[in-house]
């Protein structure tokens, strides 16, 4: 989509080839607001050459003045690619109800939209923007709205200029024409889309290209039809979004929220990789969307779960070390050849402090997460047994297989994930600490998994 802070900088700060480059940025970028594309596939989209590309790139990532930079560069291994820095990413905060934007509608990628002046995008884009907000291909302007004063962005003749030119080359699209309102009679510019207009745009398919090349990159070489590739993205959406909904509260940092965004990233690409590792031995989910997320799902889950110990481990790492005081004071003394008074050293464990709070806030939420995940599970067989009912009673053996199943395979990972902290954690925190997150959790499900299998004896009695 194209925001409300993108909509005022290309109103402003750009020339009409950075104009496409915006345009083309928002219809190639990922979740992260990564662009998915090398330079000469970006020059060819703008329809420039790779020489002009740089310079606006160079541009791009200087500081605008008072603006943030437009593209921050990202390094993903050997390659260097961009981040559209306007506007939230998709997964940050925007709110849908709210919050303004602009479809990307098609004919901003028409070679006739290209041909078009800087005046004449920048009045298109006006009406689309109003039309995307009000959903209606009818919508209209105050003149002083467009022409507010001498030092506005168009003057009469400008705008003048820019109505004939999109006519030109968009008048099969939409027609401006001057009015004037009934009672006050002060001149309206009015943009008659044609019917259907609003309804067509481009959809922005960077992060299926995404999960198909990191798929490929796996060992599959197979293709992923679309409908398997939305099921998967569904569940990659929801990891990014969960991660987050925890962070949204104001008083969280804004590096915490960046590092749930690394890490959602990192656990969907993982598991992705993982699941294309899978899919020579499991080729029929190719054929089965649903089981498909389902499989990957659980990929995920036990990559989350990873996730979570290593966090917990982190924290109760840091956690040691604040409790070691005297280290801390003869640490600082050391470093400052005098001695220090308490104040001071607050200030040198402040950033460890800091360190600590952020590690163990993650790890509430990636433990959240599992818990949540795996009740889902959980709740699922239940309520499925419960609505069959008798139909069920001949098949109960296969509902407490399947709850076995899920239990017996949560407590292989914790057993796992608990031998490997013993082995490779950090030995100068005690083994008990180490695994007391794990061992907690075990205990936890183990009381949980024990009352939802006498529910589940329960139901199959009074099916009988």
């Amino acid at each position: 989509m194209i925001y409300e802070e993108t909509y005022q900088y290309l109103l402003r700060n750009v020339s009409s080839t950075e104009f496409d480059t915006c345009l083309y940025a928002l219809l190639h970028s990922d979740w992260d607001g990564v662009i998915q594309s090398p330079l000469h596939m970006m020059a060819c989209g703008v329809g420039t050459t790779e020489k002009y590309l740089r310079q606006i790139i160079n541009k791009f990532t200087a500081p605008q003045g008072p603006l943030q930079k437009v593209f921050v560069p990202v390094y993903q291994g050997e390659d260097i690619l961009y981040k559209f820095n306007l506007g939230p990413a998709s997964n940050l905060g925007f709110d849908w109800k709210t919050d303004r934007y602009c479809k990307k509608y098609r004919f901003f990628y028409s070679d006739a939209f290209k041909t078009l002046s800087i005046h004449g995008k920048r009045l298109l884009l006006m009406g689309a923007f109003r039309m995307s907000v009000l959903k209606s291909e009818s919508v209209l302007f105050d003149y002083s709205e467009i022409v507010p004063d001498s030092s506005s962005l168009f003057t009469r003749q400008r705008l003048l200029d820019a109505i004939d030119a999109v006519h030109d080359a968009l008048g099969h699209l939409v027609t401006i024409s001057f009015a004037s309102r009934a009672f006050s009679k002060k001149e309206v510019l009015v943009f008659t889309f044609n019917e259907g207009v609003l309804g067509q745009y481009m959809e922005n398919r960077a992060e299926r290209t995404l999960l198909r090349r990191t798929v490929f990159n796996s060992g599959f070489l197979g293709h992923i039809n679309d409908s398997v590739c939305r099921e998967l993205e569904r569940v990659g959406k929801y990891i990014f979004r969960s991660f987050l909904q925890e962070a949204a509260n104001p008083s969280i940092s804004n590096g915490v929220q960046q590092e749930l965004l690394k890490l959602a990233r990192f656990v969907y690409s993982h598991s992705l990789k993982k699941f294309g590792q899978a899919l020579p031995a499991n080729k029929q989910l190719l054929l089965a969307p649903k089981q498909a997320s389902a499989y990957l799902s659980k990929i995920i889950y036990n990559e989350t779960l990873e996730q979570m110990v290593k966090y917990a481990h982190q924290a109760e790492s840091i956690k040691s070390l604040l409790d070691r005081v005297h280290f801390h004071r003869n640490i600082s003394e050391k470093a400052l050849g005098r001695e220090v008074n308490d104040l001071e050293l607050a200030e040198h464990i402040e950033p460890i402090l800091h360190k600590y709070h952020q590690a163990d806030f993650i790890r509430h939420v990636l433990n959240d997460w599992c818990e949540s995940w795996l009740i889902s599970r959980v709740k699922t067989v239940t309520e499925e047994f419960r609505a069959e009912g008798k139909k069920k009673s001949a098949q109960d053996g296969s509902a407490a297989e399947y709850m076995t199943r899920i239990r017996n395979d949560t407590y292989g990972q914790l057993d796992r994930l608990l031998t490997l902290t013993l082995k490779f954690g950090n030995h100068a925190v005690a083994p008990a600490i180490r695994n007391f997150s794990l061992t907690k959790k075990k205990e936890t499900l183990q009381s949980y998994f024990a009352i939802q299998k006498k529910r589940l004896d329960v139901l199959s009695i009074a099916s009988c």
